[in-house]
């Protein structure tokens, strides 16, 4: 009878898709419905054996959707896997009704939908008499708080409840019960209430129904700020929890005390107290209580042990997890008793001499051992009988466990030693290990005999990381040659299957693996193999294959054999790989291929072979470099990419590809940067629903932004459209883009305002980058909603009016550059209480008035520039609370005065400009202890006194720039001690004395950091379907490469120069022109040889111009005019290939001028003039016949003094004419206030202009005239 029963089930099942015919009209039609708030609905995918990127396909079954399970018979919806895992969403509220049609639905998951709430009357309470067969509910990763907790209690079919990391706090705010009305759901086994913020108020709510949950069998209260328990486990005071197998408490506030709370659980089989506060020693009574315990897991806390020691009575225990706590070696003794486990992961960071695994030999079932020795070096495969002072373990001792298959041993040290006394003989009893991971102490420099796996015979993964096994270490063996020892090392490994030697020193070629035919994944990332990789042609059975990051060179066309490859990673490699991929055609199951920082070279014969790939790719980078040649064919033929990588790759075309859009409709990540694409940009034909993340940066493309882009590219979170030609205004439908986080539109020809409506409807917006284009107008008006600005980059603009004030609601701005615009008004005071502000730019604007107050602690704040502006006033002394932080300070050109605070001491600063203020009192001692002090510009000031010998403390100095001052007194000799200095500029001071012989400068000593904003690094990184979201948002956009704009000026050549930055590096020079030294020039010349640049002109030097001079072959410019030099001028001066620049006129040099041979052929008189004993062509002079110098005739002419003119009548006029010019500029002034204020802009700009050209200009020579 049974047989019958069973066959017509099995006749109803094979029949079951003909009976029928695709999901019911009503469910197909709410699914739709559905469809605009889970786009992904509709997707179907066949899975790899890894994690899988699904493939769009239509098809008017939903039952045939990847998101939806029917029923075989009745074609009823029965499954809805709604979850979603990215991060590009914004907050939105649910309309439960539209899941009303599903009658029969017994699975619904709508996890990670930044779903906030339901619709008003639209809420989860609608469902609870229809869908009454609902028996899994699963909420979590969402924002929902207590209010939806009472629509939830109807649904009294649930067996499973996931409401994990929301926003519960355990209290309704119209009513004080909201956890409590979750009792009423009696069937209820499994219930996660993790990763919430419930606190103790879930105890009050749940031990007032003590009947309730009695059918739990699984409950998570993690991550939930839980101290105590009390009484909730208790059965005659709190809830009966008599079938509750499974308890996860991890991460809240427990102390000891909780195992007295949990004594009644007699049912308990998994424990789980990770990241609690349990410390000490642990009571074995309470935990002994607990008899049915199979899994117990105390990772986390600090725990040193159990009282007493051998105490544990768990018998059942299977799995124990006690890494990351405070165990010495005692630990294994008190584990002896647990005769049936079969899993023990335990951390011993307090060892100390041998560690007796002979403690746990009663452990006879166990298969699997991690032991993890943080903080210790370790010494493994040391026999007992040698072991000390330190911490080491036998590896023979492990032989006690016959049965164990997976082996862990992380972070100890083995050394070649040691290895070197151990054979097969004395290690034995790994007759069933399967997996062996060993990872040596980072840094340790640990060395590993890979002879010794022949004593694993059965293994099938291994993996090693931190050793170093080179050629060197292999010849230490008595071997006939390395690549002999490295062969016979795999040889016995013939059932490996996972082989993953990553991140150790491995060097050499990998021949010895083609005998591991068995290898299904092989990973030799981050080591320095070389060679061709013709050994793997025979691994065919590979699926996965990573060797990234060595200096493999060659083709790859034994990669062809491998048709079983699923992922292929080469990159950072040596090899030269056709454009067309070619070699890869015969891979059928390849999905994920990186060969990145390779050399990608155009395919010759792509056009003879018009085959198509047999491969389906998720996921290619091809990413630099060379010259692809054409768009590759093969992409031609992909429909199920995810992910595109083509950057920094020269392809001739003339265009967008677009149709990568069109035949890719699951594509999310596009990266086109610097491919050589010209042209417009095209969109592509239909609205393309997955692609969040598109770069198009560095190339040529025209005309306008498309006004279609947000219809038809809605969901980008990530647009970089920076460096190309793109013109017109901004299209304001930006502000449809609700998911846009990254928009850089920097380094274009963009005209106009920003829109208002982006300014509203970007809420997500984190980075806007618009600088360097020809933008106008305010900032952001009123209407501003980008409240999210993390990075707001408007520099290189021509933006008008004041700093907007609605900047202050952006609560998490960390960088603010608007410099370079035309933005006046006062610094506004809430800019310091920005509590994110960590670099601000407001330099090269039109700001004037006063340092607003630190009104905040300003403690964030870590770059400042405000130079070129019109600042006035001194220093307030708020400015110390960046002490701490502060590591550049950008103040130059304006006109701030008075002394620095004397409380200002910014520790961190490693560059400070303050040139071209009017500064006063001695050098202050603010930078005494800046020890990371790489710049200080401090020209064109008033200071006075003499240089500090503290100059000595800046042992990083490079640049040390003291031009334009009033110092004086002797150059001090503690500036020998700077051994990094690049550039000294102490000219146009009061200096005396002579010249340290000792002073010395090196060039390209530091390579300044030209990373704006080096300090947000990685400060974003979120994860999109496996894919590294954005790979970091702002590693991956120009924002982060972006350079402060800072300039120095230094004198080359007689002419003032502004160096940026990027020239810094590669200057050298010493200027100590215009002073009062005297003695003779004596520079040690081991001190100067990569100088460029020397200017000792306009002093009172004696002496001879050094003849050593000649060996500084890198000397560009040489000035040592107006002083009181001797002697001849050095012939040898010929060979100074690149000087550009010799000036030693005015002196009381003699002699022949030098002949015009080499360099020196390129100077005329004015480079020896004022040198009266001179003589040679060069200064008119015979130098055997000097006769006395013409005397010029008085050539006075005769003078017309015809006057045609009246000159009353002129002066009259021109008075008249003169005032009516006043008054109509006085009237226009007045009526126009913006006139007015950039007039007396104007007027400030000139004086300023006429006090720089003074001071430049006339007012050095003056002086130096003085001294002569």
């Amino acid at each position: 009878m049974e047989l019958k029963w069973l066959a017509m089930v099995l006749v109803v099942l094979s029949l079951g898709v003909g009976l029928c015919d695709g999901c019911l009209e009503e469910e197909r039609f709410a699914l739709f419905q559905l469809e605009p708030f889970f786009e992904f609905i509709n997707y179907r995918v066949q899975y790899l054996e890894f994690e899988s990127y699904p493939g769009k396909e239509s098809s008017s079954n939903c039952c045939e959707w990847e998101r939806v399970e029917c029923n075989l018979i009745t074609g009823r919806v029965t499954h809805l896997f709604l979850n979603d895992s990215s991060y590009n969403k914004m907050h939105w509220h649910l309309n439960a009704s539209l899941f009303l049609p599903f009658e029969e639905l017994q699975i619904l998951s709508l996890s990670g939908n930044f779903i906030a709430g339901c619709v008003a009357n639209q809420g989860f309470e609608r469902l609870s008499s229809k869908l009454d067969k609902l028996e899994n509910l699963d909420l979590s990763e969402n924002n929902f708080n207590d209010s939806i907790l009472a629509s939830l209690s109807e649904f009294s079919s649930l067996r499973s409840l996931n409401l994990a990391n929301n926003i519960f706090t355990g209290s309704n705010p119209t009513n004080d019960k909201s956890i409590e009305m979750l009792s009423k759901l009696n069937n209820l086994e499994t219930l996660d209430l993790s990763g919430n913020s419930l606190g103790n108020n879930i105890l009050s709510q749940l031990n007032e129904r003590n009947n309730s949950w009695m059918n739990l069998k699984e409950l998570n209260l993690g991550g939930n700020e839980i101290e105590s328990l009390g009484s909730l486990f208790h059965e005659k005071e709190g809830m009966k929890f008599n079938k509750l197998e499974v308890l996860s408490l991890r991460n809240n506030l427990f102390n000891n005390s909780i195992f007295s709370s949990l004594v009644e659980l007699s049912n308990l089989k998994s424990l789980d107290l990770t990241a609690n506060q349990l410390e000490g020693a642990i009571y074995t009574k309470d935990l002994n209580a607990l008899s049915n315990l199979e899994e117990l897991i105390l990772s986390s806390n600090k725990v040193n042990g159990f009282i007493p020691s051998q105490g544990l009575r768990l018998m059942n225990l299977k799995v124990v997890e006690l890494s990351g706590n405070d165990f010495n070696n005692s630990i294994m003794s008190s584990l002896a008793t647990l005769s049936n486990l079969k899993t023990l992961r335990i951390d011993i960071p307090k060892c100390n001499g041998l560690i007796d695994m002979k403690d746990l030999n009663a452990l006879s079932n166990l298969k699997e051992l991690k032991l993890f020795f943080s903080g210790n070096e370790v010494n493994g495969f040391v026999p007992s009988q040698d072991a000390g002072a330190g911490c080491s373990f036998s590896l023979q001792s492990l032989g006690l466990f016959p049965t164990l298959k997976t082996l862990s041993l992380d972070g100890f040290n083995i050394n070649e030693t040691t290895l070197a006394s151990y054979s097969h003989n004395n290690l034995y009893g790994f007759t069933h290990l399967e997996e062996l991971n060993m990872a040596c102490t980072p840094g340790a420099g640990c060395s590993f005999s890979l002879q010794s796996l022949g004593l694993f015979p059965t293994l099938k993964t291994l993996f090693l990381f931190g050793f170093n096994i080179n050629e060197t270490t292999m010849s230490s063996y008595s071997h006939n040659s390395n690549k002999l020892y490295f062969i016979e090392a795999f040889k016995s490994l013939t059932l490996l299957e996972s082989l993953d030697l990553s991140s150790n020193q491995f060097s050499g070629n990998i021949s010895a693996l083609k005998s591991l035919t068995l290898l299904e994944s092989l990973g030799l990332s981050s080591n320095q193999f070389s060679g061709n990789i013709s050994a793997l042609k025979s691994l065919t059975l590979l699926e996965s294959l990573d060797l990234s990051s060595n200096q493999f060179s060659g083709n790859i066309f034994a990669l062809e054999s491998l048709t079983s490859l699923q992922l292929l990673d080469i990159s950072n490699n040596k090899f030269h790989i056709p454009s067309s991929l070619r070699p890869l055609f015969n891979l059928s199951k390849l999905k994920y291929l990186n060969a990145e920082n390779n050399t990608i070279h155009a395919d010759d014969h792509e056009m003879l072979h018009s085959s198509a790939p047999r491969f389906q790719l998720y996921s290619i980078s091809l990413s630099c470099c060379g010259s692809g040649g054409s768009f590759p064919q093969f992409l031609y033929h992909q429909s199920e990419l995810q992910e595109v990588t083509l950057s920094d790759i020269y392809f001739k075309v003339d265009r967008f590809p677009f149709w990568l859009l069109e035949n890719n409709t699951m594509l999310g990540s596009l990266d086109l940067m610097n491919c050589s694409l010209s042209g417009p940009f095209q969109l592509p034909s239909c609205a393309h629903l997955a692609l969040s993340y598109l770069d198009i940066s560095n190339n040529a493309f025209v005309g306008n932004i498309p006004l279609r882009i947000g219809a038809h590219l809605p969901s980008l979170s990530n647009l970089n459209m920076s460096r190309n030609y793109f013109n017109g205004s901004i299209p304001s439908v930006f502000g449809d883009m609700s998911s846009l986080r990254v928009l850089d539109l920097s380094n274009n020809q963009l005209s106009g305002e920003i829109p208002e409506h982006m300014a509203m409807g970007c809420s997500l917006l984190q980075i806007l980058a618009l600088s360097n284009n020809s933008l106008q107008g305010s900032i952001f008006s009123e209407n501003f909603n980008l409240t999210s600005l993390s990075e707001l980059e408007l520099n290189g603009n021509n933006f008008t009016g004041m700093i907007p004030n609605v900047l202050a609601n952006c609560s998490d701005l960390y960088i603010l550059d608007l410099s370079n615009n035309f933005i006046f008004g006062e610094v506004p005071s809430w800019i310091w209480n920005m509590p994110m502000l960590a670099a601000l730019d407001v330099s090269r604007n039109h700001l004037f008035g006063r340092l607003p107050k630190l009104r905040g602690n300003g403690s964030n704040l870590e770059q400042v520039a405000m130079a070129d502006n019109r600042l006035k006033g001194t220093i307030p002394r708020a400015i110390c609370s960046l002490n701490l932080k502060l590591q550049f300070l950008d103040l130059s050109m304006n006109s701030l005065s008075g002394t620095l605070p004397s409380c200002f001491k910014p520790v961190s600063a490693r560059e400070v400009l303050l040139s071209k203020n009017m500064l006063q009192g001695p050098l202050p001692n603010a930078f005494r202890d800046s020890s990371s002090l790489m710049i200080l510009d401090l020209n064109y000031n008033h200071l006075k006194g003499n240089i500090p010998n503290w100059v000595s403390n800046l042992s990083y100095l490079s640049y040390l720039l003291l031009k334009g001052n009033h110092f004086e007194g002797e150059i001090p000799i503690q500036l020998c001690k700077l051994n990094n200095l690049s550039l000294v500029d102490l000219s146009q001071n009061n200096l005396s004395g002579s010249i340290p012989s000792c002073l010395k400068v090196v060039a390209l000593n530091y390579v300044i950091n030209q990373n704006f904003s080096y300090f947000i690094n990685n400060y974003y990184s979120v994860s999109l379907n496996s894919i590294e979201y954005f790979r970091s948002l702002v590693n991956n956009s120009r924002i982060s490469s972006k350079s402060i704009d800072v300039s120095v000026e230094y004198t080359v050549k007689s002419r003032s120069y502004n160096y940026k930055k990027r020239m810094l590096q590669y200057m050298s020079g010493i200027d100590l022109s215009c002073n009062k030294l005297t003695g003779e020039i004596s520079f040690e010349t081991k001190n100067i040889m990569q100088l460029f640049t020397l200017n000792l002109s306009h002093n009172s030097l004696t002496g001879p111009i050094p003849q050593a001079f000649s060996n500084l072959g890198g000397m560009e410019s040489l000035d040592l005019s107006y002083n009181k030099l001797t002697g001849n001028i050095p012939v040898e001066f010929a060979v100074l290939h690149f000087l550009g620049y010799f000036n030693v006129s005015y002196n009381n040099l003699s002699g022949k001028t030098p002949e015009r041979i080499g360099q020196l052929g390129a100077f005329d008189e004015s480079s020896y003039v004022g040198n009266p004993f001179l003589c040679g062509s060069l200064v008119g002079k015979n130098c055997s016949f000097l006769g006395p110098p013409l005397t010029p005739k008085d050539s006075t002419g005769n003078k017309e003094n015809h006057r045609f003119i009246d000159m009353d009548a002129f002066y009259a006029s021109f008075f008249a004419c003169y005032m009516m010019v006043l008054l109509c500029i006085a009237a226009v002034l007045y009526i126009n206030p913006y006139r007015r204020q950039a007039w007396l802009y104007y007027v400030q700009m000139v004086v300023n202009s006429c006090y720089y050209f003074v001071i430049d200009n006339l007012s050095p020579k003056n002086f130096c005239n003085g001294n002569m």
